[in-house]
């Protein structure tokens, strides 16, 4: 079956694709017929229902959710990404509103942040995103919005920015910022539309662990930016959302539509996404291979940047500082650097990722590294007086929850404890993350540990509030 598929030029978009284009991966039948254009271009295309699969604009999505449905790979997403509202000098808000700006398509994510910024704003001139540096330099416009790799050029043209787009809906939702993502016809069966979203997915992956495979293509269609620029541009908008939305995402674009003019009143069609199977073979999605390439490209969304309040709030009343402590699935490790450094010297923390571990003994050289181990935490065999579990137990395949538990009973010291936080939420998709509810993990847990406490968390972060519990157990030792 040949389907069209259009996507931006953009180099996060050829990043994630160019192996369905180039034949890397297995498309399970489908072949494409390929279309690369402006996301504006895109977003009006979309209005004409132009094409099977496309990128297009979060906020024009909001107007054709009767046509299209949203793939659970492929969108762009994230943190610290969104766009900049710029000019040549330094602007009173009271002169914004007085003022022409430019921005990227009335259909934009764009046009929609700086209407959720600045609401008063009405003076608007859509201009092609790639000039929107010259029209204020040329003094067309008073002020603009820039994204994609302009972020990354504006000041060495002498523009300022006024306000970051992004960081402002961060601040108010304390959602990741939602700007474009992948659909496919609404009427495509199910079995259609799921086929599509394994491929997206497969493809995203593909690229997330082999990020140089597509070099020649990415140049071919990046025109002359610079290549610094090309792989920064990557870095930014190609994540873990990418890969697969997850929860948060789902929630981000969730709460647009529910705060959004045009689908506040409940004006869509739902389900918003596509029912999501299996997206990748576990074994490709959860080997040490995958998460290293993981950390090597810095797609790792997950990571907060610092110990969570759950975690931090629990170590705070610790006593003992004698005690050992083991982090399983450790990450960046930022609970053992918290635990470290308030005189806690015999943790040890696991993962798979070389690489997690190297960016811990960056941040904190004094860190013992025969406390790091590089391997698999079913492969453990010392005793411990403390388990720390952030959520690594929901990273693990469901079929090996018994085997986890198994371990840690093993592991723990007869008086030894297991505490964290695991995802109290069922995902509308197949992980990883894989959640649950608080009754099955009552039920599992009790045939090896003695459940402490296992109650909703009152002090998780913003975009995870009310999707954590907390748990502390001790060992059953027959």
């Amino acid at each position: 079956m040949k389907l069209s598929f259009a996507y931006s030029p953009c180099p996060n978009d050829t990043f994630m694709f160019e192996p369905i284009v180039s034949g890397r991966i297995d498309t399970e039948g489908l072949r494409f017929e390929i279309h690369l254009a402006d996301v504006e271009v895109l977003n009006k295309s979309a209005h004409e229902d132009k094409y099977d699969i496309t990128k297009l604009s979060f906020n024009a999505y909001t107007q054709l959710t009767e046509t299209y449905q949203l793939l659970n790979a492929g969108s762009a997403l994230g943190r610290k990404c969104g766009p900049l509202l710029i000019a040549k000098n330094k602007l009173s808000d009271n002169a914004l509103i007085n003022t022409s700006i430019a921005i990227p398509g009335k259909n934009t994510t764009a046009n929609f942040l700086l209407s959720y910024a600045y609401p008063e704003i009405s003076n608007k001139k859509e201009v092609l995103f790639s000039d929107i540096e010259s029209s204020i330099l040329e003094e067309d416009v008073s002020a603009g919005v820039i994204i994609h790799e302009n972020r990354f050029t504006f000041q060495d043209k002498g523009l300022v920015q006024l306000c970051d787009l992004g960081e402002h809906w961060e601040e108010k939702t304390g959602f990741p910022i939602p700007l474009g993502g992948i659909v496919t016809r609404r009427r495509f069966t199910e079995e259609l539309r799921q086929k599509i979203d394994r491929v997206i997915a497969r493809s995203v992956a593909y690229a997330l662990n082999n990020p140089n495979s597509g070099i020649t293509y990415i140049k071919e269609h990046a025109q002359e930016m610079d290549e610094d620029v090309m792989r920064s541009h990557i870095n930014l908008y190609v994540n873990d959302f990418s890969a697969n939305i997850g929860e948060e995402g789902k929630s981000s674009i969730q709460y647009l539509f529910d705060n959004h003019p045009t689908t506040k009143d409940g004006n869509y069609v739902s389900p918003l996404f596509i029912s999501q199977e299996d997206i990748l073979d576990k074994p490709e999605f959860l080997t040490e291979r995958y998460w290293s390439s993981r950390y090597q490209n810095k797609k790792t969304g997950w990571d907060t940047g610092n110990v969570t309040t759950p975690i931090k709030e629990y170590i705070d009343q610790l006593q003992d500082k004698n005690i050992k402590i083991l982090i399983p699935g450790a990450g960046n490790g930022h609970e053992a650097e918290y635990l470290f450094r308030k005189g806690f010297k015999n943790v040890f923390v696991c993962d798979l990722a070389q690489e997690a571990l190297y960016n811990l003994k960056k941040r904190c050289p004094e860190f013992p590294d025969s406390h790091l181990i590089h391997g698999d935490f079913f492969d453990c065999s010392d005793s411990y007086d403390l388990i720390i579990e952030q959520t690594f137990f929901c990273a693990i395949h469901p079929n090996r929850r018994t085997e986890y538990l198994k371990k840690v009973q093993e592991i723990l010291d007869e008086n030894g404890k297991l505490a964290g936080v695991l995802f109290g939420i069922e995902f509308p998709f197949e992980g990883p993350p894989f959640g649950g509810l608080i009754h099955e993990y009552d039920s599992l847990f009790s045939s090896y540990l003695e459940i402490v406490t296992l109650e909703e968390c009152y002090n998780s972060i913003t975009p995870r509030q009310g999707h954590e519990l907390f748990i502390i157990a001790k060992p059953i030792h027959s």
